[in-house]
Formats: C-alpha cells, structure tokens, sequence
C-alpha cells in the first residue's frame, strides 16, 4: 500500500461544490445558452435544489444524479447537444472527485433566439 491509498482521514465534498462543476460543464458544452430556473414544481421534490442555479442534486442509496435544465442556442441538434452535457458532467463529476454518476437527466427548457425571443 502505497503512502495515497493509506487513509489519512476523511474527505467530503459539500453538494454546492457538485452543483458548481455541473453548472461549469453545462455552460461549457457548446449550444448552450445558459441555464435555465428549475420549474418550481419540481424544486419541492428535491431537497438539493436552488431556482437559480439550474441543476438538481439528487444522492440517496450511493447513487449520485443530476437533472439540468438548460436553455440552448438556436440551429443546434438539441439531442446531440444534450448527449455531451452528459458525458461532459459525468467526466468532469469522475475526474474531479471520483465519485460515479449514475444520470444526467437534461431539460431542454427553451431555445434562445437573437435579442431574447424564445422558440
């Protein structure tokens, strides 16, 4: 055993910090416009959830997911946009902190046109 995997003492990590690199990685996925509130009948449910922030904690069991919610850029495919938030989140959330994502639940919101229209 080598002087890493000797345990030292404990580590946490606080949920806001998962929240602030899911929110990084969302916005970093090109397509993406910008997060989008967490519709208010589905904060409630979930006791890791901000209206502002656009990502949804859930941790029960040992499992780790996300739902985001998000606005997208127009003449994007939302499906494959979608498709590398996930991979984006679940490699960053894997790198960062080594914890496994078990989803990555996204919510296409809207589309954001020029001057603020929607779709």
């Amino acid at each position: 055993m080598n002087d890493y995997e000797e345990s030292i003492g404990r580590i946490e990590v606080a949920p806001e910090v998962l929240l602030t690199i899911v929110r990084q990685e969302v916005l970093s996925v090109e397509g993406v416009n910008r997060m989008a509130p967490i519709p208010a009948e589905v904060s409630h449910l979930f006791r890791r959830a901000s209206r502002q922030e656009g990502v949804v904690l859930d941790y029960s069991d040992n499992h780790l997911a996300f739902d985001v919610y998000v606005y997208m850029e127009p003449d994007v495919n939302l499906r494959e946009t979608s498709r590398a938030i996930q991979v984006a989140v679940i490699e960053a959330i894997d790198k960062m902190v080594g914890v496994p994502v078990e989803a990555v639940n996204v919510h296409v919101e809207d589309v954001i046109y020029a001057q603020g229209q929607t779709a």
